[in-house]
């Protein structure tokens, strides 16, 4: 839900593509989450063929709840480190991950593109000071 909260309104396809899993798992993700009544649906306005997805308010709601308990977890978690010693466990997450996803693109036979993460700062949801 937080990957539809962040895209916004979005088609099926990217939502999965995104939250990395395929197409048909997300779509039985979206059916039990719209039974629920997190996620909507809605005919996009440039092709009427097609579908798009979006959080409903009690779903965007649901998405604040759970990220402010992450970020207050991340505190408590990061506590004891400085801001010099959270921010080189930023960076050497981020290299970490840029070589993970380097690692990801070659088992799936991809060309190296240079992606770069997100920025630590959204990983670790801290607050840098």
């Amino acid at each position: 839900m937080a990957v539809l909260d962040f895209l916004g309104v979005t088609p099926l396809h990217t939502l999965a593509k995104r939250a990395g899993v395929q197409k048909s798992q997300m779509s039985r993700t979206v059916s039990a989450l719209e039974e629920k009544g997190f996620v909507e649906r809605e005919i996009n306005p440039e092709d009427k063929r097609s579908i798009h997805l979006r959080l409903t308010p009690r779903g965007q709601g649901v998405v604040r709840e759970v990220l402010q308990a992450s970020r207050e977890r991340n505190r408590q978690m990061l506590s004891e480190l400085t801001d010099g010693e959270r921010g080189e466990l930023m960076r050497l997450m981020e290299k970490v991950t840029i070589g993970s996803l380097a690692h990801l693109r070659r088992l799936k036979g991809e060309e190296s593109q240079g992606r770069r993460p997100p920025p630590p700062a959204t990983i670790f949801e801290t607050e840098m000071g």
